[in-house]
């Protein structure tokens, strides 16, 4: 790809997330609660947040990440009652103090005693929901975002939480508990008052439409769990084969793969001839699989192994989460479904990944020949996870309605907007067909123009665009301009506002 190229993309980028890209405090709430994960869960046992510096008991990583997956399952098929209940300001305040306060109940688990069991159990059920609520309110955040904000924000707030990981573990066990315990709270602070998620005060920008969950669930399950396998499986062996703590793995190596998975996403993105976080979650898939094949080469190299072998953990981590930021934003489907749903299957994947690696640890010691054998296991499994990448056709058959009232939305945008009556004031959630017809009327949009802008509205990329009404790019581009200058907007962002606007009028 040409220079002229990249600066085209990295120039789109920019556009879409509008003249401030970053937003300092969301990016910081993000970074502490993924801080707060990695110091916590970032596998069995691997946490050693308690008073005496002792690991957590592998039985309480299990409650908490079913009790986190409850929460994100539970919040998906509650639906709008999730988001009412959400909405009090007594469940918001409750999130971050479950998390806090179960924190501070596991750091009191590593004692053999029959109170120590108590508290481990408590507090990893508390950590689990109060973890999930805050997740799910991060997805809320990011579903109202540009998704060029979470492709720069989200690899960046990863990075951070490995480097305050890295500076964390150093630290007195009485310290670093302290700390530990404070960060859902100061995540939860910005989270819920500073960017005022979920509260009445505060109008989403685009309302959700809705969608099909079982192919949904179907497609970010098999990914997450081929994946989540895939790294249990290396994380364990190499762990094994190099005879190495659990913490001299993790303190440094987590930052440099974080570092990697920037490199990474920022690199596919600028390479991309498609903004499109499916076509970064692609090509980067395909670096880790990469990197998983690379294992059994640098095993004299111990810091070089131990990156690429947590480079794949968090680069899918990061990549699920700009998908699912992604989807809802560009799609308008309901972050509590998405991130329910999406970041639910990735938590069960990790679970799955752990109980895998803990099988592969029984064969210990490995011979090269073995060890050759789980980086190419884990090469196909995640080479397999590729062929459930969501495509754009996917996605928007997740919406679609029935074939009778899909073809009469098709008759309706075909039509002069003129002569399309307005949707009816009585229906409490409008067609998004209808709210676009609506603005194509207000702003004397023409046929041709109309029948563009709902098919941009509804996810469709250019290139998309150009296959289904038979025109060619330049005349989506110059159709799209002309959207954008009777509409006195700047972005796609802007002219969402606007059709949602009519609705709220």
């Amino acid at each position: 790809m040409s220079f002229r190229s990249i600066s085209e993309n990295l120039n789109a980028y920019r556009e879409e997330a509008g003249s401030h890209p970053v937003a300092l405090d969301r990016v910081l709430g993000f970074t502490f609660i993924r801080a707060w994960v990695y110091l916590m869960f970032v596998g069995a046992a691997a946490s050693s947040m308690t008073w005496s510096g002792e690991q957590i008991p592998p039985l309480f990583y299990v409650v908490s990440t079913a009790s986190l997956c409850a929460v994100l399952f539970g919040s998906a098929l509650a639906g709008e009652r999730f988001v009412r209940f959400m909405t009090h300001p007594a469940a918001r305040f409750a999130a971050p103090a479950l998390t806090t306060g179960g924190t501070l109940l596991l750091a009191s688990s590593a004692a053999d005693t029959g109170a120590a069991l108590s508290f481990g159990i408590l507090g990893a059920i508390t950590t689990g929901i109060g973890s999930g609520l805050i997740d799910l309110g991060y997805g809320e955040l990011y579903r109202n975002e540009p998704p060029a904000r979470a492709t720069f924000e989200v690899p960046l707030a990863f990075f951070l939480a490995a480097v305050a990981f890295s500076l964390v573990i150093m630290l007195p066990s009485v310290v670093g508990c302290l700390i530990c315990s404070l960060l859902p709270a100061i995540s939860g602070w910005i989270l819920f008052v500073e960017q005022h998620a979920w509260s009445r005060k505060h109008q989403a920008s685009v309302l959700p439409i809705d969608f099909d969950p079982k192919s949904f669930a179907w497609r970010i399950g098999v990914c997450a769990c081929l994946v989540g396998v895939a790294d249990g499986m290396v994380r364990a062996a190499f762990l094994s084969s190099n005879n190495l703590s659990i913490h001299v793995f993790l303190q440094w190596p987590l930052a440099g793969a974080g570092l990697l998975t920037m490199v990474i996403v920022y690199g596919a993105a600028l390479l991309s001839s498609e903004q499109s976080t499916r076509t970064i979650y692609k090509a980067a898939i395909c670096v880790m699989a990469f990197f998983f094949m690379l294992l059994p080469v640098f095993t004299s190299a111990q810091d070089v192994e131990s990156v690429l072998a947590l480079a794949g953990y968090g680069t899918f981590n990061v990549l699920i989460w700009m998908l699912l930021a992604e989807i809802s934003s560009n799609y308008r489907l309901s972050s509590t479904e998405v991130f329910g749903i999406g970041w639910g299957m990735v938590t069960l994947g990790v679970l799955l990944g752990s109980i895998a690696g803990n099988i592969v640890d029984q064969f210990a010691p490995f011979t090269p020949q073995f060890l050759s054998l789980i980086a190419l296991i884990a090469t196909m499994a995640v080479l397999l996870s590729f062929l459930f990448v969501f495509r754009e056709s996917d996605l928007i058959a997740l919406t679609e309605e029935p074939e009778s009232e899909a073809e009469n939305a098709e008759d309706r945008a075909l039509a002069s907007p003129s002569d399309v009556p307005p949707a009816a004031s009585d229906s409490p959630r409008p067609r998004f067909q209808d709210r676009c017809l609506e603005v194509a009327a207000a702003f004397e949009l023409s046929p041709k123009e109309t029948e563009v802008m709902i098919l941009f509205a509804k996810g469709r990329s250019a290139a998309r665009i150009q296959e289904e009404l038979f025109i060619s790019k330049g005349t989506v581009s110059t159709h799209l301009r002309h959207i954008y200058q009777k509409m006195d907007v700047h972005s796609k962002q802007e002219m969402l506002d606007v059709i949602e606007g009519v609705t709220r009028e």
